[in-house]
C-alpha cells in the first residue's frame, strides 16, 4: 500500500491505491481443483498465521487474475481499517500495518454487506462517484467478510487496477474458500493464545499463593515457637501444624517443577532404581526396616520423575508404618510391564485418601490432603500406568502397575492441568483483595474483581492501562517501578487516584517474575484504617 496520487480518468487527486501488476501471473493459470489443494496442503502445513495467509492470498490472486491480494482487519464501529497480510512487496517489504482513511476503502461496503462485493469495472458498475474508487483508483476488487468468533473480523481482498470480465461463480466460491479457512486459522491462533494467557494465570496464581503462604507461616511458627519453648501443649500442637504446612508448600513447588520439565523416557533398571530410593529412604528414617523382593533386573522406560514418585510412597510409608515401621518392597515382571508394591505395618491409609490416589479427583466429600501423593499419581497416571491402595488391619499397600512402554504423557495431564486452572481462577475471581498483573511496561493485563474498590472502575476497563495512570503526580513513579524490577517481592503503601475520583490509601504487595515478564500487585484499601490512626 503507497501514499501518491490516484489516478480517476485524467484527474490527479491525493488518494492511495494498491501498486499495479506485481503479482500478475501470465499464462500461469490454475484449474479450481488444483487451486484447492494448494490451499489446502497450505493449511494443513506448519507455519504461523501470517505465513499460511500469505500463501493463501498467493493463490487467490493467481486464480482471480488479480493483481494484488490482502487480508484487511476492520472495525466499522470506530472506523479501522489496517492491512494486515499482503501480497504486494514495497521497498522490500510487504505493505502490512499501514492505514488509511476508512471511508477510500471498498472494504466499508463489504463488512456492511451481508454478500460478497464483487467488481469488475467499477466506474460501469455504478461505484464512479464512490470514495474508495475515487481514491484508488481500482477497477477490479472481490471482497469476503471474515466472520471470527461469531463477529465480523475483517475482509479477504482481490484487486487490480485495470477492468476485467465479471467474476463467475467459480471464482467467488474460491475466494470464500480463502475467508473460511482463514477465518478457522484465526480462531484457532485466538483460543491457543487464551489457553496459554490462562496457564500463565495458573502458574502466577500457584506461585504467588505458594509465596505468601509460606512467609506468612513462617512469620506464625516464630511466634508458635515461643510457645512451644514454654512447653505448652497447644504450642507444640500448633508448631506442628505449621511444619506440615510448609512442607506441603515445599512439595506444591517440587510438583510445579515436576509439571514443567520436559524430557523423553528412557530405558531404566526399575529394581536399582527401587534400591537407590530405599537407602535414601534409610538415610533419613535409620529405624526403618525395607525388605526388596525382586526379580534380578526389569527395564521399563521411564522419564526422570518416576524415581520422585516412588521417593514419595516408599517414604510415606516409611512416615506412617511402625514404630518401628517395616516396609516390603515387592518388583513383579507381568506380560505387559511391571509392577511394583510397597507394603507398610502402619495403620491404613485413610479411606479418602485412597480414594483419590485411585481416582485422581476430588468430591466435597472426599478430600486428599497428601500432596505427597498427588504427586505420585500425577507422575504414575503420566507414564500411562495407575496406582491401587488396599488397606487391611495390617497395613496399607500401594500397587504401581506401570506399562512397558510410555507413550505419551501430555494426555493424561490435562484433567489435573483444568482442575488446577478452575481452582486458581476461581481463587482469582473470588479474592477480596485486588489483584492486578502487569506487563513489563506496566501496563494491566488482568484484573480481578475486586479491583473496582481500589482502582475506582471495573476490571475489563482497567486492561491495557498503565498502572501509572493511577498515581499521584508527584509520585516518582519511574524510580519505583525501576527499583521493583530489580526485587522478587514489595511491600509499602501508596495513594491510588481512582477512576471515581477519589483517592484512596492501598497497602500492596508486589511480586516480580511469577512468569517471566508478568509481575502480580495485591492492593488491599486501608484508608478508614488511616484515618482512625490520625484522629
Amino acid at each position: 500500500m503507497v501514499v501518491r496520487n490516484g489516478r480517476t480518468g485524467g484527474d490527479q487527486t491525493p488518494g492511495v491505491r494498491l501498486r499495479r501488476g506485481w503479482y500478475r501471473m501470465t499464462g500461469d493459470s490454475l484449474t479450481s481443483q488444483a487451486a484447492r489443494e494448494e490451499l489446502y496442503d497450505i493449511i494443513r502445513g506448519d507455519g504461523s498465521f501470517e505465513t499460511k495467509a500469505q500463501a493463501a492470498l498467493d493463490i487467490g490472486v493467481r486464480f482471480l487474475s488479480a493483481d494484488s491480494g490482502y487480508l484487511a482487519r476492520v472495525d466499522a464501529e470506530t472506523e479501522y481499517w489496517e492491512i494486515l497480510v499482503s501480497t504486494e512487496p514495497f521497498d522490500g517489504e510487504a505493505p502490512t500495518g499501514q492505514e488509511i482513511d476508512f471511508e477510500l476503502s471498498y472494504c466499508r461496503r463489504t463488512v456492511d454487506s451481508d454478500e460478497q462485493i464483487t467488481l469488475h469495472d467499477a466506474p460501469n458498475q455504478g461505484w464512479a462517484d464512490d470514495p474508495a474508487f475515487q481514491a484508488q483508483g481500482l477497477h477490479c476488487y472481490h471482497g469476503t467478510t471474515l466472520i471470527v468468533d461469531g463477529e465480523p473480523y475483517g475482509t479477504v481482498c482481490f484487486v487490480a487496477e485495470d477492468p476485467r470480465g465479471e467474476f463467475s461463480d467459480c471464482e467467488s466460491l474460491f475466494a470464500e474458500m480463502i475467508a473460511r479457512l482463514l477465518e478457522r486459522e484465526l480462531e484457532r491462533q485466538q483460543h491457543e493464545t487464551e489457553l496459554t494467557r490462562q496457564a500463565n494465570l495458573t502458574t502466577v496464581l500457584n506461585r504467588v499463593l505458594r509465596h505468601n503462604l509460606r512467609n506468612k507461616l513462617s512469620i506464625a511458627r516464630g511466634h508458635i515457637q515461643l510457645m512451644a519453648d514454654s512447653a505448652t501443649e497447644s504450642g507444640e500442637i500448633a508448631l506442628q501444624s505449621v511444619d506440615t504446612i510448609i512442607e506441603l508448600c515445599q512439595k506444591a513447588r517440587d510438583l510445579d517443577q515436576i509439571i514443567s520439565l520436559e524430557t523423553d523416557p528412557e530405558p531404566t533398571d526399575i529394581t536399582a532404581l527401587v534400591r537407590a530410593v530405599a537407602e535414601r529412604v534409610i538415610s533419613q528414617h535409620p529405624n526403618t526396616s525395607i525388605e526388596i523382593d525382586q526379580v534380578d533386573s526389569v527395564t521399563v522406560s521411564v522419564l526422570p520423575s518416576f524415581e520422585r514418585a516412588l521417593l514419595e510412597l516408599i517414604e510415606n510409608a516409611a512416615k506412617h508404618g511402625g514404630p518401628p515401621s517395616t516396609i516390603t518392597v515387592c518388583i513383579t515382571e507381568v506380560s505387559d510391564g511391571v509392577e511394583i508394591r510397597v507394603s507398610d505395618d502402619g495403620p491404613g491409609l485413610a479411606p479418602q485418601e485412597a480414594k483419590v490416589l485411585e481416582t485422581g479427583s476430588e468430591t466435597p466429600l472426599t478430600h486428599g490432603s497428601g500432596l505427597g501423593l498427588w504427586i505420585s499419581h500425577w507422575i504414575v497416571t503420566g507414564h500411562g500406568g495407575s496406582i491401587d491402595a488396599t488397606v487391611t488391619d495390617a497395613g496399607t499397600t500401594m500397587t504401581i502397575s506401570l506399562p512397558q512402554q510410555t507413550e505419551s504423557t501430555t494426555d493424561s495431564h490435562q484433567p489435573t492441568l483444568k482442575r488446577a486452572h478452575d481452582q486458581y481462577q476461581a481463587a482469582f475471581e473470588e479474592a477480596s483483595d485486588a489483584m492486578v498483573i502487569v506487563d513489563t511496561e506496566g501496563r494491566i493485563i488482568e484484573a480481578n474483581p475486586a479491583v473496582a474498590d481500589v482502582y475506582g472502575v471495573e476490571s475489563q476497563q482497567l486492561l491495557g492501562r498503565p498502572i501509572a495512570e493511577f498515581l499521584p503526580e508527584e509520585f516518582d513513579y519511574e524510580g519505583a517501578w525501576s527499583r521493583f524490577q530489580t526485587k522478587d517481592s514489595e511491600h509499602d503503601t501508596v495513594t491510588i487516584v481512582g477512576g471515581d475520583g477519589v483517592d484512596r490509601r492501598i497497602e500492596y504487595t508486589g511480586t516480580t517474575n511469577i512468569v517471566p515478564g508478568h509481575h502480580l500487585i495485591v492492593g488491599r484499601d486501608i484508608s478508614k484504617r488511616t484515618d482512625r490512626g490520625s484522629r
